[in-house]
């Protein structure tokens, strides 16, 4: 199955700025609870049309740099419309590959999308080779046993404790589960450990 089996309708993009959605998530107030500071370099994977892009944006300032992925050119381009601060580029690539250098971000944000990239394992080597040491993830994702059926199948969503055996596998530390509610979790951990330049 590929990644497009699975993924977000373009299509239904506008339903990704609902008010609705807004009051459900609170993405400023989610976000300035977690790992992501003034000055870094975060990689929103699976942005769409930047919900939660801009609120990393504030966060980091003008002195740090949101990348903002996704595999659709109808997410980026509207995400483009939005007119998005200078610290946020839009970028194009097929997950589970990250067309970003090895150590190039300290944080990685993916909201709603893990469930949606196979093979899991070759998107968490992509993240770690991406992470500077020390680096900070944050996953936000559906639970299989939500309580509304808003979101992707539940056939297609994957529970936390598998994600956190795949990074823990993968030699991340510190990976937990922090936070749930009726309907999503989110799993945070770090990335240690000595990196080569990757030339």
């Amino acid at each position: 199955m590929s990644y497009h089996d699975r993924s977000f309708d373009p299509q239904e993009r506008h339903a990704l700025q609902s008010a609705e959605r807004e009051a459900k998530w609170h993405p400023r107030s989610l976000l300035q609870q977690l790992g992501f500071q003034l000055g870094q370099s975060v990689l929103d994977l699976g942005c769409g049309t930047g919900f939660w892009t801009l609120p990393l944006a504030e966060i980091v300032g003008v002195v740090g740099k949101v990348w903002a992925l996704d595999v659709s050119p109808e997410m980026l381009e509207a995400l483009v419309e939005r007119k998005p601060p200078t610290q946020v580029q839009p970028l194009l690539s097929e997950l589970p590959r990250i067309d970003l250098p090895e150590a190039s971000v300290d944080s990685i944000w993916g909201a709603f999308v893990i469930h949606e990239v196979e093979p899991l394992e070759d998107l968490i080597v992509e993240m770690q080779r991406v992470l500077r040491p020390g680096g900070y993830l944050a996953i936000l994702d559906w639970r299989p046993d939500a309580a509304h059926d808003a979101g992707p199948p539940f056939a297609h969503r994957l529970a936390s404790d598998a994600i956190i055996r795949h990074l823990q596998a993968a030699g991340f530390q510190q990976v937990s589960q922090t936070w749930q509610n009726e309907d999503a979790y989110l799993v945070e951990a770090n990335c240690y450990g000595e990196k080569g330049s990757g030339e």
